[in-house]
């Protein structure tokens, strides 16, 4: 389905699909670092069990607002290092990939239990792409008491189509055994946003920014 990628069968005619960058574009030590800085100084807070409390990792969206669990992280403009990313993904896996999301983990203490993506707005048949830079953590795909577990390696790259999605939760663990620091970049596809030329809100909405919204089961 989709060129230069392997494709895992979950045996419910579900599929995944696991690749990597090309070499030149996986970032060097010192853009690394660079990306590094692009993290906001405080995490996103939700409200959960009737109290306010911070997500376990640091996260901001560019192209496209993202709505989660209570709370927005509101969309800047694609900065000059991710667009070589957000442009090979749009040729290489889907040309209406639009909005990236980054979390950034840092130590054993951030991670992203078990979800589902909300596909609301999102454009039909566009797949959620995930690159994985820095450390190498667990990318578990769980659906009851089944999981699935891919190595997240430096330069990796997922593709869950949406269809999986509906029927899969993925997480990336809590572990004590993580001491370094990793950046995901994710890329969905949004009706509309506010980096590109194409608004079908616009009528709406003067932000001219789509919403995304993460279920949680």
């Amino acid at each position: 389905m989709f060129d230069g990628f392997t494709q895992h069968d979950l045996g419910d005619g579900s599929t995944f699909h696991v690749g990597h960058l090309p070499e030149a574009l996986i970032w060097s030590v010192a853009e690394f670092a660079l990306a590094w800085e692009l993290h906001p100084e405080l995490r996103p807070t939700i409200f959960l069990h009737g109290r306010t409390v911070a997500i376990p990792r640091y996260q901001r969206a560019y192209g496209a607002d993202y709505h989660f669990s209570g709370q927005t992280s509101r969309a800047l403009p694609v900065p000059e290092l991710l667009r070589p990313l957000f442009d090979w993904t749009r040729q290489a896996i889907h040309p209406l990939l639009n909005g990236l999301l980054l979390n950034w983990y840092d130590g054993p203490g951030h991670y992203i239990g078990p979800h589902r993506d909300s596909v609301t707005r999102m454009v039909a048949g566009a797949p959620i792409v995930t690159i994985s830079f820095g450390e190498t953590r667990t990318f578990r795909l769980s659906k009851g008491l089944e999981k699935r577990d891919f190595p997240a390696e430096n330069g990796g790259v997922f593709v869950l189509p949406q269809a999986t999605n509906a029927i899969w939760k993925h997480s990336v663990p809590k572990s004590v055994r993580y001491r370094g620091r990793r950046i995901s970049v994710t890329v969905r596809g949004f009706e509309s946003w506010i980096d590109g030329d194409r608004n079908t809100d616009s009528k709406k909405s003067s932000r001219k920014t789509p919403a995304y919204t993460v279920r949680r089961d």
